[in-house]
């Protein structure tokens, strides 16, 4: 009988899933990747034990509803508040860059837009599952990075819902003739409406259910929520993750009586039904297409391996942190998993990309997941070998960024230096909040400026989005200037190798690198659809200029004690 058929596979399915998670986290490895290859040896394209998918599919999709509800309770909007300047610095350029090598390289495999976008948000989503995981289990949870990973974890895991309602964007009717921008304003006018108002009134519904005094009614009532806040979400056009994350995030937090509760209720469902959907993805692979991805494999791996070690670590040391603590945080970004797999399952189910991606994916995350922990485990060594690696030129280059941005970025309790340094000179806490919070906004209103001018082919229409951008520049260069200004004196010196070092001339030579490359990624968004991949060439122009001038200033501050000088 067909049911007596689905109760095997889900038995089959679960048992063997238990047997590769096992065997997995005995080899120090993701319990993601046992789950993979478990359900890639059962599926139909191997032994066949498992023929029939579909409902075992359908049945799985509800672990990454719960899986999102889940991340929604633990990304409150207090915590959200709490998310600091380096989190943010080091998180957005994390996610653009690895967003561009997706684009990039379906752009050089003549891919079309839409598997473009779908290639750069399964290249570019770390897994804050795999790395909390292997953070607990190798007790780093107190470690420095520790704090730092997870806080780019929770920002990223917003985009990355936010990104998934923009491809589900994309995919609605006249999708291909529609820009993308449309889709990321529908997106955020959605996460707008119910934060904004739902979150005042359903906030406290909620929190009558715990008045329930059956847990069997209280887990059913609440796996009835989730299931129907995706659904919600569904009819606006966005993907039903994007509806159990937000009915996570409008919910009393892991803190409270109910979270206790819901987390006591629920958690175990969520780990069972997501196990599921990896197993499910797992049955999706065959065998034979590695050979034909592996060419895609052995492209993008080491790009995204390149990208997190050496962009997102640069990031998090020109962010403030010690290099060590810079590449620990770098490495800690390379697993990819639970995002990676929806963007694929989600792209194929509405049949707008090709199956070899799919393919791909199954087979990037498990690489990406394997190679993971030799990495975080060796960044000593690794560090040791890229100092002896790294020229004068380009590591003072690093730390005089670092060392300015260090009292604005890092410290940030209200015992720092930072905040002290502020009120001792008369600019509170809040005047400081507000300076941050008016240049994150122009930053935002800037990306959104340059994605727009990459959708947009109209040359008038780039023109006056290239204007836009400039005034938004000028505005993002003032603020940082007088903020930095105004924590100058609590510079950190010590990490200069030359007591001579000008922390004004510091200032002035962080605020041109920093407005420089923005103004070099406004003008390649602008000018994309003219010259294409050329416009790229602007980046590399730029870094040994910079270069040079920070080791003009290095030979300017190691100047001989003169008479004069004392």
């Amino acid at each position: 009988m067909p049911e007596h058929s689905l109760f095997q596979n889900l038995g089959l399915l679960l048992l063997f899933g238990f047997l590769g998670g096992w065997l997995a986290a005995g080899r120090g490895q993701s319990v993601i990747i046992g789950y993979i290859l478990v359900g890639a040896a059962l599926g139909p394209n191997a032994l066949g034990v498992i023929t029939e998918t579909t409902l075992v599919r359908a049945i799985s999709e509800l672990g990454i509803l719960l899986l999102m509800f889940f991340l929604g309770v633990e990304f409150s909007l207090e915590r959200l508040k709490r998310v600091r300047a380096a989190v943010l610095l080091v998180g957005t350029g994390e996610l653009l860059a690895n967003l561009s090598v997706g684009f990039l390289v379906g752009y050089a495999l003549g891919w079309g837009m839409i598997e473009r976008a779908f290639l750069a948000g399964i290249v570019a989503m770390s897994s804050s599952g795999v790395v909390a995981k292997l953070l607990i289990e190798w007790r780093r949870t107190a470690n420095p990075e520790a704090e730092a990973l997870m806080g780019i974890m929770v920002f990223e895991d917003f985009i990355a819902v936010l990104y998934l309602g923009v491809l589900a964007g994309l995919s609605g009717e006249g999708a291909r003739a529609s820009p993308a921008a449309l889709s990321l304003l529908k997106a955020t006018a959605f996460y707008a409406l119910v934060l904004g108002m739902g979150g005042k009134f359903l906030a406290r519904a909620l929190t009558l259910t715990l008045r329930l005094r059956s847990e069997e009614l209280f887990a059913l009532l609440w796996l009835a929520l989730i299931v129907l806040a995706g659904v919600g979400a569904a009819q606006f056009g966005l993907a039903p993750a994007a509806g159990a994350f937000l009915l996570g995030m409008i919910s009393p937090t892991r803190e409270s009586d109910l979270g206790e509760r819901i987390y006591g209720r629920l958690e175990s469902f969520r780990d069972v039904f997501l196990a599921l959907f990896f197993l499910a993805f797992g049955m999706l692979l065959e065998p034979e297409s590695l050979r034909r991805v592996l060419p895609l494999v052995l492209l993008v791996v080491p790009l995204s391996i390149l990208t997190e070690v050496v962009l997102t670590s640069s990031l998090a040391f020109l962010a403030g942190f010690p290099a060590p603590v810079a590449l620990a945080i770098g490495t800690g970004m390379i697993p990819r998993g639970e995002y990676a797999l929806l963007y694929a399952a989600f792209g194929q189910q509405l049949g707008l990309i090709r199956s070899d991606l799919v393919q791909f994916t199954g087979w990037y995350v498990f690489v990406m997941t394997l190679l993971a922990p030799a990495f975080m485990k060796n960044t000593r060594p690794l560090y040791r070998a890229l100092r002896r690696l790294i020229p004068a030129p380009v590591a003072f280059a690093g730390t005089l960024i670092s060392t300015t941005l260090q009292p604005m970025t890092v410290w940030t309790s209200p015992g720092d230096l930072s905040t002290a340094g502020c009120e001792s000179e008369g600019g509170s806490r809040a005047h400081r909040g507000g300076e941050h919070s008016r240049m994150l906004l122009a930053m935002i209103a800037l990306l959104a400026v340059c994605a727009a001018a990459l959708m947009t082919h109209s040359r008038s229409g780039r023109a006056v989005l290239l204007l836009m951008g400039l005034l938004l520049l000028a505005g993002v260069s003032r603020v940082l200037r007088r903020t930095l200004k105004r924590i100058g004196a609590h510079m950190n010196r010590s990490r200069f190798p030359t007591p001579y070092a000008d922390p004004h001339g510091a200032i002035e030579y962080t605020t041109h690198v920093a407005v420089s490359f923005l103004l070099v990624t406004l003008l390649t968004a602008a000018l994309w659809n003219d010259l294409g991949a050329w416009t790229l060439l602007g980046f590399p122009l730029l870094i040994p200029i910079h270069i040079g001038h920070a080791w003009i200033r290095y030979r300017a501050w190691h100047r001989p004690i003169r008479p004069s000088d004392s």
